[in-house]
């Protein structure tokens, strides 16, 4: 009975080695790369504001409204296979290549998006703070 339970163990362990290398590569893939969902498609005459109201009031006094910089920007079209819920760093990138950079060579950001600091459609912006003179 104890070798069966030390073999049992030993696959768990087995298992487990194998197992969580895989979903850490995953996670830290979807930090990069957008998070793919079925959408339907949008009925003749509706928008993205028909159904996600709230969202596109909070877009109306960004930045980016201001700048003309519509859902499709950094979502994609709907239609398409690779429409993206949740952007990834790289809808960011396309037009704040400088500040991605930025926030992909410091160490403190590692694993984060521009979300993890920025409302999703609220973007206010902000400065990093200039080191203080000693």
């Amino acid at each position: 009975m104890n070798s069966f339970r030390a073999c049992m163990l030993g696959f768990a362990a087995l298992l487990l080695i194998l197992i969580l290398p895989n979903a850490s590569q995953r996670a830290a893939a979807q930090q990069e790369q957008p998070t793919h969902i079925h959408h339907r498609l949008i009925p003749a005459g509706n928008t993205c504001a028909t159904c996600h109201k709230a969202i596109s009031d909070q877009w109306k006094a960004s930045p980016h409204a201001e700048n003309g910089v519509e859902c499709t920007a950094c979502h994609g079209e709907t239609t398409a296979a690779d429409f993206a819920g949740k952007p990834g760093l790289g809808a960011c990138d396309s037009c704040h290549s400088d500040q991605v950079a930025q926030l992909k060579s410091d160490a403190f950001m590692k694993g984060k998006t521009c979300v993890n600091c920025h409302q999703a459609h609220v973007f206010t912006e902000h400065k990093k703070a200039a080191p203080k003179a000693q």
